[in-house]
């Protein structure tokens, strides 16, 4: 049975470096009532810290993240810090695709929180790519050929710039996984000092934290010929429900893609998209809109469309 709650993107928000290398382990952290985090070895090269056949569990066992192979850099006062950044990105990773939060996470999320931004407003940065990753929650699954992250401290410690980019993405049970994109990307800004908040609430208590205001420079998500893209602004809470976003979107080749929504028998999402059609502009093969996302409401040029 396909999953009603589909995975979802949001931001992430961490990461760091260092340590040394043993046979299969459990790691320190995070909190066993939060998840479990293991791998097979872990080195310490010129390029960052490696984790190979990295996994994160949630308690539950219903939820979790295998990655093959995980590289990341930054900065952290310790190789224990360092190893607990690692984790917590991993985590944020899962939690973000599934929705899933628990409370047990919070605090401990709120702690790297806080180490992160002390960073960034020194002018740190941190990267991270997870290679061949898969997210599981319960029957529906995930695959990532590719997961990259970075953030950059800017020159003022007011604000942090950062793109996330995945490739190679497949799913199998997620509902209308037909119309997934098989790659995207985004290159966002957002306050340094609300970091600890936003992670707290996207692996922690979702409605917690207090709404983070994020500038959008660009967006693109592309299967086949079908290729959206856009920027604008959003409010982030950790929640994909009580997230909102207004910009400008733009579509090549809508009407493959109303044909794929008619196909997988999603008939109200493929007349939303028609009724999307006729309020675009249109310019050669792309359809263009002023866009408003509020309240699980997609709003076109001042038009609701009726796609949930």
């Amino acid at each position: 049975m396909k999953q009603n709650s589909p995975f979802s993107l949001h931001l992430l928000g961490v990461v760091s470096l260092c340590t040394i290398a043993t046979a299969e382990t459990a790691l320190a952290a995070p909190p066993t009532a939060c998840a479990t985090v293991s791998a097979s070895a872990e080195e310490d090269t010129p390029k960052g810290l490696i984790y190979h056949d990295l996994s994160v569990r949630a308690p539950s066992g219903t939820t979790s993240l295998h990655v093959k192979k995980l590289v990341f850099t930054g900065q952290a006062s310790s190789p224990e810090a360092t190893q607990d950044l690692a984790q917590a990105a991993s985590l944020l990773l899962v939690s973000a695709m599934t929705g899933h939060h628990n409370a047990a996470c919070t605090q401990w999320l709120m702690e790297q929180g806080r180490l992160v931004t002390s960073s960034l407003q020194s002018g740190g940065h941190y990267d991270l790519t997870w290679n061949n990753a898969t997210v599981e929650q319960g029957a529906a699954h995930v695959n990532a050929t590719m997961a990259h992250y970075q953030i950059q401290g800017a020159a003022t410690p007011r604000t942090s710039a950062a793109t996330l980019s995945m490739s190679g993405l497949s799913f199998h049970n997620v509902l209308n996984q037909q119309l997934m994109p098989s790659a995207a990307h985004a290159a966002f800004s957002l306050p340094t000092s609300e970091l600890p908040t936003l992670m707290s609430a996207i692996g922690g208590r979702s409605t917690a934290a207090p709404a983070v205001h994020a500038t959008i420079s660009s967006f693109e998500a592309s299967e086949g010929t079908v290729r959206l893209q856009g920027h604008g602004q959003a409010t982030l809470t950790g929640d994909v429900a009580a997230t909102s976003a207004s910009g400008h979107l733009e579509i090549s080749n809508l009407e493959e893609l109303i044909e794929k929504a008619r196909a997988a028998h999603q008939m109200k999402l493929a007349a939303g998209l028609v009724l999307g059609r006729l309020v675009s502009h249109r310019a050669g093969e792309q359809n263009t809109w002023d866009t408003t996302w509020e309240g699980g409401v997609l709003t076109v040029n001042g038009f609701p469309l009726p796609i949930k």
